[in-house]
């Protein structure tokens, strides 16, 4: 069995890392805050406060700064070592996965086809390199299910390893505070007794791991914006104005379908939803259902459309789709290998022709990844010919240096010996407001960059290319996808 888990877990890291150092990461404002986070950690200034939600007044933990630091650190500020360490921990899934399948299914070949369908998951192989705080949790979440099934099988050490496990997802995305309101109910479910004793050890682990957002919220002074903000999390909405039913149902049974199209048909939206289909109406597991189900409550309370809401269930689909193929076995083997090639053959597809583009699943817009970054940062300098320039910047969010502060800090810098000057809004506040200096007026040699505008409006967009225009006249042009590099010169020559 050890042998078995170390050469799948060696082809899952493969697959997760073979277009990293090509620069196949998608790399965002979030991504360059977090970095410059993490290389403050590491400077000695450490936090007490994460990532912010998209929910005013609630913010994740910290955690995930500090699993970046000392790869940012030993790296000198490349996101690619980060997103290597992030890619083995999303490897390491493989683990718990086939101890799961072994324990479930009673079958040494179940155990291991579970790790190669993680292995070679199209889903997991996006989520692995991925510079954002939800990733570790993939892991975090798995784990969770693990020692789930410890504690229903009578380990009381289980249950103090679930409750740990979801802290530790709380800490990387806080909306999987949910986490641990399923404990108790996966104990009333099952029928798991538990003591006076384990049961107050219980609460002092997750009021201990919980401590670090009260922390935060007093230093900072932002208890009431805390409190409110997590009150609204599934906010009412306005009365007349509220989704239906019938919507949000259809968001959930997307949502839902997605997990196993990107996990065994990426290549085949039908052919994955028929895949759920199957699965369910033959599955009879009630500890698989509990897996697969085990997210509702977010659909329930916030309807949360974002692709990463369903983190964690790729475990659960592989489990359920383990149940299929062995009810299938018994009728015909001939079936069972064509799944399962088909299964291996349409994600290994969708990893070599999608993977050197990023993470698109996760990511809007694709296009700004560390591969064309880089390139463009090259350009700039090539054009400069050692000669001092400024940039100006068009991004999203909108008037937010921070990603290019970071990439001309760490890379232009390293590189090529000096930073350019920053000609644009004003970065006060912002990480990474001091790694560029600010001018008013554009340097002889001036280039604009252009993100593309996805969220942001046509008319603010054309706006920002006017006030362009009359500070700098356009020279040529170079596209990398729809990001856009402007070489230009000032009006007044």
């Amino acid at each position: 069995m050890l042998k078995w888990i170390l050469v799948i877990l060696v082809l899952a890291f493969a697959l997760r890392i073979i277009y990293i150092p090509q620069g196949a990461v998608s790399f965002h404002y979030d991504m360059a805050r977090d970095g410059f986070a993490a290389l403050q950690i590491w400077n000695g200034d450490l936090k007490i406060q994460g990532p912010p939600t998209s929910t005013p007044g609630l913010y994740h933990g910290p955690l995930y700064y500090y699993l970046l630091a000392p790869f940012y650190g030993f790296g000198g500020g490349d996101p690619r070592v980060a997103s290597l360490m992030l890619s083995f921990l999303n490897s390491l899934v493989v683990i718990p996965v086939m101890l799961l399948a072994k324990d479930l299914f009673k079958s040494f070949k179940l155990s291991v086809l579970a790790g190669l369908f993680f292995a070679v998951s199209f889903e997991a192989t996006q989520y692995a390199p991925w510079l954002s705080n939800p990733a570790p949790a993939v892991l975090t979440v798995t784990l969770f299910f693990y020692f789930l099934r410890m504690w229903q099988k009578g380990k009381t050490l289980g249950l103090y390893l679930a409750v740990l496990a979801a802290i530790l997802s709380v800490q990387f995305q806080f909306f999987l505070i949910y986490l641990l309101l399923l404990i108790p109910f996966f104990g009333y479910l099952f029928r798991i007794k538990s003591g006076f004793k384990q049961k107050i050890i219980s609460i002092l682990i997750a009021l201990f791991g919980l401590s670090p957002f009260l922390i935060a919220s007093l230093k900072f002074q932002t208890l009431q914006n805390f409190a409110t903000g997590f009150l609204s999390i599934a906010p009412a909405g306005q009365i007349d104005f509220r989704p239906q039913f019938g919507e949000l149902l259809l968001n959930y049974l997307n949502r839902f379908a997605e997990v196993f199209t990107y996990n065994f048909f990426p290549t085949n939206v039908f052919l994955g939803g028929l895949l759920v289909f199957l699965s369910l109406i033959l599955l009879k597991n009630k500890l698989i259902f509990f897996y697969l189900f085990f997210n509702l409550p977010i659909f329930i309370f916030g309807g949360h459309s974002n692709t990463y809401v369903n983190i964690g269930l790729t475990v659960a689909a592989i489990l359920a789709v383990l149940n299929l193929i062995q009810i299938i076995a018994k009728q015909s083997k001939f079936l069972v290998v064509l799944l399962i090639f088909l299964i291996i053959i349409s994600n290994l597809y969708a990893v070599f022709k999608n993977g050197p583009l990023g993470q698109i699943i996760l990511v809007i817009p694709n296009d700004m990844v560390l591969k064309n970054q880089l390139k463009l940062i090259d350009e700039t300098y090539q054009k400069a010919a050692g000669q001092p320039f400024s940039i100006n910047t068009l991004t999203v969010p909108l008037w937010t240096n921070t990603t290019w502060s970071y990439l001309y800090s760490w890379y232009g810098q390293k590189k090529y010996g000096y930073v350019p000057k920053f000609l644009g809004h004003n970065q006060i506040g912002l990480l990474g407001a001091n790694a560029l200096e600010k001018i008013g007026e554009p340097q002889d040699i001036t280039f604009f960059i252009l993100e593309p505008h996805v969220g942001i409006p046509d008319d603010i967009y054309n706006l920002e290319i006017g006030a362009e225009d009359s500070k700098s006249k356009l020279i040529s042009e170079t596209k990398y996808g729809d990001l856009r590099l402007q070489f230009r010169k000032p009006k007044n020559e």
